[in-house]
């Protein structure tokens, strides 16, 4: 389903540029040789990469940044999308900008169930 590669190489790319789903596949799949966060980071810089085990740190997106809202001026406004690795979806990413600079972006991923 998804590209076997050099993680390392991957996370450090991942400090550069958006990752692609394959690389991204990668990550989440090998999961286990990762340190799991415990908590968000706050305020964390551009090009971090974090991993988060959503069904018990409930709260992961609460990170100190301003992120912009939906009209309602509370909800922070998300886009969703499912992304492909070859022709399959495999991924689901949920992506917010940042309400005092438009280029920076969150982005959160997870595998879709098989």
């Amino acid at each position: 389903m998804c590209l076997r590669s050099d993680i390392r190489q991957i996370l450090l790319e991942a400090q550069r540029r958006w990752l692609r789903p394959a690389e991204i596949c990668e990550i989440l799949q090998n999961y286990k040789k990762f340190r799991i966060a415990p908590e968000p980071a706050s305020m964390p810089r551009s090009g971090s990469l974090f991993l988060f085990d959503r069904k018990v740190l409930r709260y992961f997106r609460k990170d100190g940044h301003n992120w912009r809202k939906k009209k309602d001026g509370k909800t922070v406004k998300e886009a969703h999308e499912r992304l492909k690795a070859g022709s399959i979806d495999v991924l689901h990413c949920y992506y917010a900008h940042g309400e005092d600079n438009e280029n920076f972006q969150r982005r959160c991923y997870w595998l879709l169930e098989e």
